[in-house]
């Protein structure tokens, strides 16, 4: 659905007249152009996102040691320190 909406946005059509000659309904058509404008400006403070860089002290951690993330939204993420970083990344990037 991202995709109609940056085909309407570069069509320079009113809202109306795309989702009608798409045969979208007009509710569907504004509640994905809403989440649509939400992730793209989500994405954009991802931008402004600091990269960390886990320094070990020595040449291992404790196996009692984790790592805590928390999130503006509050989300946390809680791992061993000892976790692969291959294996946070992805964690990370939410």
């Amino acid at each position: 659905m991202y995709a109609l909406i940056r085909k309407w946005e570069a069509s320079g059509l009113s809202q109306e007249k795309f989702f009608r000659r798409h045969g979208i309904a007009k509710s569907t058509f504004g509640y994905w152009r809403k989440k649509y404008i939400k992730e793209k400006t989500n994405s954009k403070s991802k931008e402004n996102f600091i990269p960390i860089e886990i320094k070990k002290a020595g040449n291992t951690y404790k196996s009692t040691e984790v790592l805590e993330l928390v999130y503006p939204n509050g989300v946390r993420l809680v791992c061993s320190a000892s976790m692969e970083l291959s294996r946070l990344k992805p964690l990370i990037v939410l």
